[in-house]
């Protein structure tokens, strides 16, 4: 993409981009400098990450006391000191909370209430999504004022004037969407008023990683060049994340430089890759059965393991995998636990899998059936579409067919976050002057 043009306006205003996840959250942001052509950056040090260089994403995670006040977010969750504390003091963790959100219609018959872990008592999963978007916003305050060159003078001179992209999956409509603006008042990110709503823009998420992989087509092995057309292309987009898979598709008009939705409906399945964590617990119990490293503590903390290092590390079925969760010294060898780890067959983690794969791969069929113009290229983004196993399932299934398959090069976890910025910083500038105008009635 080229570069963008300079920044219009007469002061400094700042865009801010959340992507909360069910485990995992991004931030990304724009500067709007007046005179200087605007970037997309990311929020890439949180508190508590314990390493250098910090990290691009925090963990979803809110600890509470008795009292329902907010002690303890992301990162700080798993310090020792913290969870000392939150024992002690009978705080309660509220984690996956994100997915006390989703409308009860959604396609899946392999989650319900009862298998997400229930609120903290007295708070309501929007009072929580309020705290959490305070902290991303206290995080976001505190990165640039300090890895900007007079970050807090900079900070200072737009802190009144800040819009916000929020993202959400294809599923949510009006009632979800209501409850994210409400989230975002209760959080003090805006006013209760007409401007302040109006600082806040909704995007599913499909879209924003639409506008993440036009802006980084360059990176995307295999895709033709946009730049210098040869014909107009259909582009379907798979955002694998945590919690659902959103599948949309468009046509871009390269000759009046437009994209339109070719599909009546985006597919949303709630299959993302917790389903798979999911899974992971209920097959570790039934597997553990009869050891003594088959207590509840000792499940969850392999799940955790699972869910961290042997989920994202899975490439071959034909080879085992292995979940560490104690010392050398724990051992069962009746049950393949040698030196702290767990030996499980690959063909077990695959089976783990494939719920969500097959899922994904009819959502697919069902959407070509659909589509009113040929779609040529596939996108996969999103945190669970970093997963070379799914994408080497995926695509020894759509390569036959004729498609082009591919996954960003890099930023694949920031896509949406990155995009929502894109999506904002494009449709703010003249009609002349936009690289893709989205027309949101389907193609005919």
């Amino acid at each position: 993409m080229s570069e963008r043009p300079p920044y219009g306006g007469a002061t400094w205003k700042l865009v801010l981009a959340f992507d909360i996840g069910t485990t995992y959250s991004t931030i990304s942001y724009s500067i709007l400098h007046p005179g200087y052509s605007p970037e997309i950056l990311d929020v890439t040090r949180y508190p508590s990450t314990g390493r250098v260089g910090g990290s691009s994403k925090i963990l979803s995670i809110v600890y509470y006391d008795r009292e329902g006040t907010p002690r303890a977010f992301g990162w700080e969750a798993l310090q020792e000191s913290i969870i000392e504390i939150a024992e002690d003091e009978q705080w309660v963790k509220a984690e996956w909370w994100k997915l006390h959100l989703r409308p009860r219609n959604m396609p899946s018959t392999h989650i319900n209430d009862s298998d997400i872990p229930a609120l903290p008592p007295s708070k309501t999963v929007i009072e929580i999504l309020g705290d959490f978007m305070r902290y991303l916003f206290q995080c976001a305050k505190t990165y640039i004022e300090e890895s900007h060159e007079n970050g807090r003078a900079m900070w200072t001179s737009f802190q009144d004037n800040i819009d916000f992209v929020l993202s959400h999956p294809n599923g949510w409509k009006g009632p979800q969407q209501s409850q994210i603006r409400q989230a975002a008042v209760m959080a003090g990110l805006v006013p209760d008023t007409p401007n302040g709503q109006a600082r806040i823009q909704l995007i599913t998420e499909d879209e924003a990683t639409l506008h993440y992989c036009l802006g980084y087509r360059h990176a995307v092995d295999g895709f033709q060049d946009l730049e210098d057309p040869q014909e107009n292309v259909g582009v379907m987009v798979i955002d694998a994340g945590e919690e659902t898979i959103d599948i949309s598709s468009y046509y871009i008009l390269l000759s009046t430089r437009t994209f339109l939705e070719i599909a009546p409906a985006a597919q949303c399945r709630l299959q993302g890759s917790v389903l798979i964590t999911q899974r992971a617990e209920e097959y570790l119990g039934r597997k553990l059965l009869g050891s003594r490293f088959g207590t509840r503590e000792d499940i969850i903390q392999m799940k955790i393991e699972f869910d961290k290092t042997t989920k994202l590390r899975f490439r071959n079925p034909n080879e085992s995998s292995y979940i560490r969760f104690g010392t050398v010294r724990d051992r069962d060898p009746a049950f393949n636990i040698r030196s702290g780890q767990l030996k499980i067959p690959g063909s077990d983690v695959a089976a783990l899998f494939e719920p969500s794969v097959d899922d994904i791969i009819t959502a697919v069929e069902e959407q070509r059936r659909t589509v009113t113009e040929p779609i040529s290229s596939v996108f996969l983004t999103g945190s669970f579409g970093a997963s070379d196993w799914l994408f080497t399932r995926l695509k020894n299934y759509l390569e036959p067919l004729n498609l082009q398959f591919c996954r960003p090069d890099s930023h694949t976890n920031k896509a949406v976050a990155r995009g929502a910025v894109a999506f904002y910083l494009d449709h703010r500038r003249g009609p002349a002057t936009v690289v893709f105008d989205h027309v949101i009635e389907a193609a005919s």
